[in-house]
């Protein structure tokens, strides 16, 4: 799928992308620059984010949630 950069760097975000990732006007969205790729991602809400965290599991009492692997899980690039 190809799009044109417009000439104040914009890039439309096809619908049907939008519609998967249930994207929303006015929704913030992170950048991240891979070698010779870019990575966007919506942004979570702190609602999600709150969701997020509360549903991590302990592995034994008194002992932190697999935080590092909740993370790689939700921020997996593919091909990485």
């Amino acid at each position: 799928m190809k799009r044109k950069l417009g000439p104040k760097g914009q890039v439309v975000i096809p619908k049907d992308i939008r519609e998967k990732l249930r994207l929303t006007e006015g929704e913030n969205l992170t950048f991240e620059v891979l070698d010779d790729a870019i990575l966007v991602r919506p942004e979570p809400s702190p609602e999600d984010f709150v969701e997020r965290f509360l549903s991590v599991k302990r592995k034994k009492p008194g002992r932190r949630g697999d935080w590092k692997s909740v993370l790689d899980e939700e921020y997996r690039v593919p091909g990485r």
